[in-house]
């Protein structure tokens, strides 16, 4: 994988953390913006552009039934540097009122440092990559994903793309800015979701859907990270129980995406925005809305911030204690 995949990667991860914002952006007829937002993917398919490093902030809000059950914000800083993918992290979420907030920094070797700042405690985490050190098989996974990354769309491609959206092409809009960028947006209730667009939306929801029921048990490893002061507590509140099980009636009411792109095509943010409801195996009715944004900047510039362990008491966690580290 080309390491602008791999930022990209690594941004829609993160994306899934920074407070979001509704802007109002004014609408142009046709089909300009959807012409503007496929330019956009095109240029991002065939770019073989390396991107070395780039500055990540996001945010994620989940809400179900009017009330907020999670908040969470970060900023995440990533250079790649030859053979090694320096990271550092700052991050803060609430949880049903559980607040916590933390930091990451990693220098690409197998030594991560977690700092817990919510209690001002300090871990360095070892042996972490201990099954995953073969360089030889990543480097010939991304020479070869290299190859395929960077090529033009198909027409083929392009006239699949074009029938999976089908008429939602008409609800896009676009707003052409003074220094060249460009504010792509959709937004679409479900009655104007193409059906090729609403099968694969079931596909993926009935998968999920499955792979929550017969998901495992949590793990030995688990109940051990469990017990360190950033995770007690948080026990109470259960994401997952929080979070209604639509079985009945389910529907995706309202699909939103915004995208900034600059005079290149080149992405500079992403926010989303998507309202599902549907009634439970009791037959109550819920609506779950979930909202997203996420910022790029400082590409080939960022230098994430390194750790420093002066003065600090720090714990070491031995990750080859652990069960499932991975």
């Amino acid at each position: 994988m080309n390491k602008k995949s791999k930022v990209l990667m690594i941004g829609a991860s993160v994306a899934a953390v920074s407070i979001f914002t509704v802007t109002a952006f004014a609408s142009t007829p046709a089909t300009e913006g959807y012409d503007a937002f496929k330019e956009v993917m095109k240029a991002n398919h065939a770019s073989g552009k390396s991107i070395e490093s780039a500055t990540v902030k996001g945010g994620f809000t989940v809400t179900v039934d009017g009330e907020t059950i999670l908040k969470a914000d970060g900023t995440t800083k990533v250079e790649d540097a030859g053979d090694k993918h320096n990271v550092s992290s700052d991050f803060g979420f609430s949880l049903k009122g559980v607040e916590r907030a933390g930091s990451l920094y990693s220098s690409g070797d197998d030594v991560v440092y977690l700092v817990d700042r919510t209690h001002d405690l300090h871990y360095q985490v070892t042996n972490l990559n201990d099954q995953h050190n073969d360089k030889h098989h990543g480097k010939h996974h991304r020479s070869v994903k290299d190859k395929h990354e960077n090529r033009q769309m198909s027409k083929a491609e392009e006239a699949l793309f074009d029938f999976i959206v089908g008429d939602l092409k008409d609800d896009f809009s676009v707003t052409n800015h003074a220094d060249g960028s460009k504010t792509i947006t959709v937004d679409v209730t479900k009655e104007e979701i193409p059906l090729p667009l609403r099968l694969l939306i079931d596909a993926a929801s009935d998968s999920h859907h499955d792979k929550r029921t017969h998901a495992p048990e949590a793990s030995e490893s688990w109940g051990k990270m469990k017990q360190l002061p950033f995770f007690q507590d948080l026990d109470v509140v259960n994401l997952d129980a929080q979070l209604p099980k639509l079985t009945k009636d389910v529907a995706i009411d309202r699909v939103r995406m915004q995208l900034t792109v600059n005079a290149n095509n080149e992405l500079l943010g992403v926010s989303g925005e998507l309202e599902v409801s549907g009634k439970d195996e009791a037959g109550v009715a819920h609506r779950v809305e979930l909202e997203s944004e996420g910022d790029f900047s400082g590409f080939n510039t960022t230098k994430p911030d390194a750790y420093d362990p002066a003065g600090k008491s720090i714990e070491t966690i031995d990750a080859k204690s652990f069960d499932d580290h991975s």
